[in-house]
């Protein structure tokens, strides 16, 4: 009996298998993953493929290299870990043998005959992950950020590699980009003769600027490119100048005639492989600095960035982004009723143009990256000397700019050194108007509740043709107010000069209705003054009025400002994340000492400010400060701050000194912009063009130095007089370095930025107490007292200043913070590397011994090194 049930048990076995086979249509195809693997995808498809409603989706490749179909029911693909099958492969689905199967990676689903993952993939670098129907991941892919129409593929030894984009087809390699002898960077002409270029493939190159894959003027490589300074060769982009009726005019509206004379010039060597079957590789662009050693160290005094791209993004009539352009002749045609058009004038995206761009500092090479470049500014633009905004897009590389670019630009929120950035503006510097920009910003510095856009200098090679002297400037967006304030972009608001930057589309209407309810209701009135409180941060829009009507800015107000806020859940200490409108300030050019018609008969530095603000006190977002002013309690901080102005930001001695700071370290530089667009045939020499230069120069920033010297006296008499305060009011103002607070008659008072000032009776006497922050000691007064304890009494006057010093108590690499540096400290700085362990602000500040703005393995080192003194 035990014998046949066993063979009535398999029996039965069978009966139940030939029974599922009846339920269930036999397929050859196997639930195997043996040979399955995501092959390519495409994250920024335009052209490669297009889906059944003829639009170009984004894509995803499977290849089944195994030696049977696959039943793919049940397999999922996500790009998420924690959700491995955000799309599941519908039951029947099979992939051949060696064969391919394309699925759409689209939010929207509806109408389309493909499969349709459901979901999009980010053109910013993506995680794809293959898995079985019980959920086991296959294959983790990590896809990199892609440019439009390039695929991330995998290649014939299994890795994967940008590649052109084959969709359900065979993966064709990119040839690998060509090797050059070189790097970028500065060389000595007397050192330096030849560059040469290695590649498996046939090297296609240029040295014009011009695109190798597309050029006329590309040269199939043979040997050795001689290396020498090309600054004796004739100038090409140089010599765009004003051309009536001419779509290559860099000017309609201004004559001007390019300097005959030869300009300084950089080599630029742009390459790419080009394999057996026609494809090109990624074009490599090399910027090489070939001079004598006088002429190096002369660059090497300044940060110099080379701008590069196929001349036809700048110069060609169709679309190049610096000239007039065929749409200019085109409306010449017409009656002229209509604005002028003109290339540089468009907007948009579909201006930007595609461009290397490559930096060196002290003479070494910072960084080169692929990034987009768009004209920038608005009546600047029909001038000869233009100026750019750079944008670091995924679909030229990567997303960001991984680098320090600009010098002392630290965040407001954690005080640490920017060091990545989406954007920053190339700001031409060829008037005098601009040398007013980076002083002005100097002071704003400390002043954090205020945005403003930290600067540079730098001077600009154009595809190898010097341009001149330009500033390295912030750029406003979202992922600006992110670097600078701690809160995430994705939910910031930013309206720029009135138009809507980012946020939603009716934060306008938001902004225009609080200045209706400013103006509509009387904020005097506590519930209504604190209604307005919770909208706008009082001190950064005191901070944007004082320094608009302190500087007699002549194209203001309600125009060079940016207003932001945070929309996001509040941040635990971020004050930055509450809610509120904050503001900006920028564009100082025609400010600090330049005299206007609408001045009266007066110098700049007397003008009253406040009759000009008057004149628009209804309009956005004047409204606000306006009725504002008519609070007691918030005309009080105005004038506080305003007088803090006066006496410590913009404080006469200090600008004088930053003034004389800038004309000492940019005249060389300033005077040879000048000579590189002069205008026509010079009729003098170079010396003695670059001597007058210098003079006038110097005379121009006299100018600024008699306003900073006076305007104080007229600022505050102006500001009294506006507000109704007795001119008797003495003020006291506190300016702290170093961290740490006052006490003023023994309560806490709160410094802007690091300065503070109160307003008294003339006479009365005022205790302030110095009170350092942790890991910090006062180390004493200065100014109008001199003393060494922390507590001091001044008789207020007209206006007393004091610094207040505080200085760190440990020393660098003492990141216990124990007062001593030991083994210990070296073991927690490793940690901190591994990421085993957090420091603190003062920790921070500690390990970076370097002062780089990092804490990092060259910090190590060093602490290592002082140990060994021990």
């Amino acid at each position: 009996m035990k014998k046949l049930k066993k063979i009535g048990s398999f029996a039965a076995a069978l009966l139940m298998a030939a029974s599922l086979q009846c339920a269930f249509p036999r397929t050859m195809a196997e639930q195997s993953a043996d040979g399955l693997f995501i092959n390519e995808v495409c994250t920024q498809n335009k052209s490669s493929f297009k889906d059944s409603l003829g639009r170009a989706s984004d894509w995803i490749e499977l290849y089944n290299g195994g030696s049977k179909d696959i039943d793919l029911s049940g397999f999922g693909i996500s790009d998420s870990a924690d959700s491995p099958q955000r799309f599941v492969f519908p039951s029947g689905t099979v992939i051949k043998k060696g064969g391919y199967l394309l699925v759409v990676a689209d939010k929207k689903a509806e109408g389309l005959t493909e499969l349709n993952t459901g979901f999009g993939l980010s053109k910013s670098g993506e995680t794809l992950i293959l898995s079985a129907p019980d959920g086991t991941a296959l294959q983790k892919l990590e896809i990199p950020a892609l440019a439009e129409d390039s695929a991330y593929g995998r290649t014939a030894d299994g890795s994967f590699a940008v590649m052109p984009p084959t969709p359900a087809a065979g993966n064709k390699n990119m040839p690998a980009e060509p090797v050059f002898s070189l790097e970028s960077g500065f060389y000595s002409a007397d050192k330096v003769k030849e560059l040469t270029i290695s590649s498996s493939d046939t090297v296609y190159y240029t040295l014009d600027g011009s695109d190798p894959t597309t050029s006329k003027t590309a040269k199939v490589y043979s040997g050795a490119i001689p290396m020498y300074d090309r600054s004796a060769d004739e100038d090409v982009y140089s010599k765009y100048q004003h051309e009536e009726n001419s779509a290559y005019s860099i000017t309609p509206t201004q004559w001007f005639e390019a300097n005959p004379e030869k300009m300084d010039k950089a080599t630029i060597v742009r390459a790419a492989s080009k394999s057996a079957d026609g494809t090109f590789g990624r074009v490599s662009s090399k910027t090489y600095f070939v001079m004598d050693d006088e002429k190096l160290k002369y660059y090497s005094g300044i940060p110099v960035v080379s701008l590069v791209t196929d001349p036809d993004n700048l110069f060609g009539k169709d679309k190049g982004i610096y000239v007039t352009g065929q749409q200019y002749l085109d409306w010449l045609k017409t009656d002229g009723t209509t604005e002028m058009p003109a290339n540089f004038i468009s907007t948009g995206k579909a201006w930007e143009r595609e461009a290397d761009i490559t930096y060196f500092k002290d003479g070494e090479l910072g960084f080169s990256q692929k990034m987009g470049i768009r004209i920038r500014g608005s009546s600047t633009r029909n001038s000869v000397v233009k100026s750019f905004n750079v944008y670091a897009r995924s679909e030229y590389g990567d997303s960001k700019l991984d680098y320090k670019l600009i010098d002392n630009n630290y965040s407001a929120d954690d005080g640490k050194k920017i060091k990545r950035y989406d954007s920053f503006g190339l700001r031409a510097v060829s008037w005098v108007d601009r040398l007013r920009e980076r002083v002005v910003n100097s002071s704003l510095r400390d002043m954090p509740a205020l945005a403003t856009y930290a600067d540079d200098r730098c001077m600009l090679f154009i595809d190898g043709e010097l341009w001149g002297m330009y500033e390295i400037t912030e750029k406003a967006s979202d992922y600006y107010i992110q670097s600078n304030y701690g809160v995430p972009a994705e939910n910031v608001s930013l309206i720029k000069n009135g138009e809507l930057e980012e946020g939603p589309d009716d934060e306008p209407l938001n902004l225009q209705l609080l200045g209706e309810y400013c103006r509509d209701n009387d904020l005097t009135v506590p519930e209504n003054y604190e209604y307005v409180a919770s909208q706008v941060d009082f001190e950064s829009l005191i901070d944007c009025y004082c320094t608009g009507l302190y500087l007699g800015t002549w194209d203001w107000p309600n125009y060079n400002y940016l207003m932001w806020r945070y929309t996001g859940d509040a941040i635990d200490g971020n004050v930055y994340s509450d809610g509120k409108w904050r503001f900006g300030a920028f564009d100082f050019d025609y400010s600090v000492g330049l005299t206007y018609e609408d001045f009266g008969d007066v110098e700049s530095y007397q003008h009253d400010s406040f009759t000009k603000m008057d004149g628009v006190s209804d309009a956005i977002p004047t409204v606000i400060f306006a009725e504002l002013l008519k609070n007691p309690e918030f005309k009080q901080m105005f004038a506080d701050k305003f007088y803090s102005y006066a006496y410590s930001v913009f404080e006469s001695d200090k600008m004088v000194k930053e003034l004389d700071d800038e004309e000492s370290r940019y005249m060389d530089y300033m005077t040879m912009t000048a000579w590189r667009w002069y205008d026509g045939a010079p009729d003098t020499d170079f010396d003695t063009f670059i001597a007058e230069q210098e003079s006038f120069y110097h005379d121009e920033m006299d100018v600024m130095r008699t306003f900073f010297k006076n305007r104080a006296e007229y600022a505050v008499a102006n500001m009294q007089k506006y507000l109704g305060i007795s001119d008797n009011t003495a003020t006291v103002t506190v300016t702290a370095q170093g961290k740490g607070s006052i006490a003023v008659d023994s309560a806490d008072t709160a410094l802007s930025g690091n300065v503070w000032t109160g307003s008294y009776n003339s006479g009365q006497k005022v205790n302030i107490t110095a009170k350092p922050e942790k890991g910090y000691v006062f180390a004493g007064w200065s100014g109008a007292v001199t003393s060494d304890s922390p507590t001091i009494t001044v008789d207020a006057d007209k206006a007393v200043t004091l610094t207040c010093t505080f200085k760190e108590d440990y020393k660098s690499g003492d990141v216990d913070l124990d007062g001593k540096i030991k083994v210990a400290d070296l073991l927690l700085m490793c940690k901190y590397l591994r990421g085993a362990e957090s420091f603190s602000q003062m920790q921070f500040m500690l390990a970076d011994m370097n002062d780089d703005g990092a804490a990092d393995i060259f910090d190590l080192v060093l602490l290592r090194k002082e140990l060994l003194k021990k």
